[in-house]
Formats: C-alpha cells, structure tokens, sequence
C-alpha cells in the first residue's frame, strides 16, 4: 500500500523533534535513518499543503 506525498512529508514534520532538538538526545542510526527517509520523499512529487 502507498501514501500520498503529503502523508510522508507529516510523518517527517512530526518525527524531526526526534532528531536532538528540544534537549532530546540523539540517536545517530535514527537520525540517519529518518534522513534518508527525507531524502527519498523529497523525490516524490506533487509538494502540496
């Protein structure tokens, strides 16, 4: 099953606290991880709201 872009980009505006901010330690392989999640979603097209 597959999600339109805009569920994708959610996901990674809702996980990017996760990344170290907000006094959070970071853990590399996630932060990595999501990264590269990132980088394949920014691929995808149509950017919408």
């Amino acid at each position: 099953m597959t999600a339109v872009p805009a569920v994708h980009r959610q996901l990674l505006a809702r996980c990017h606290p996760l990344d170290g901010g907000q006094g959070i330690p970071a853990v590399p392989a996630k932060r990595k991880a999501r990264r590269e999640y990132e980088n394949r979603v920014s691929t995808l097209t149509p950017i919408g709201p």
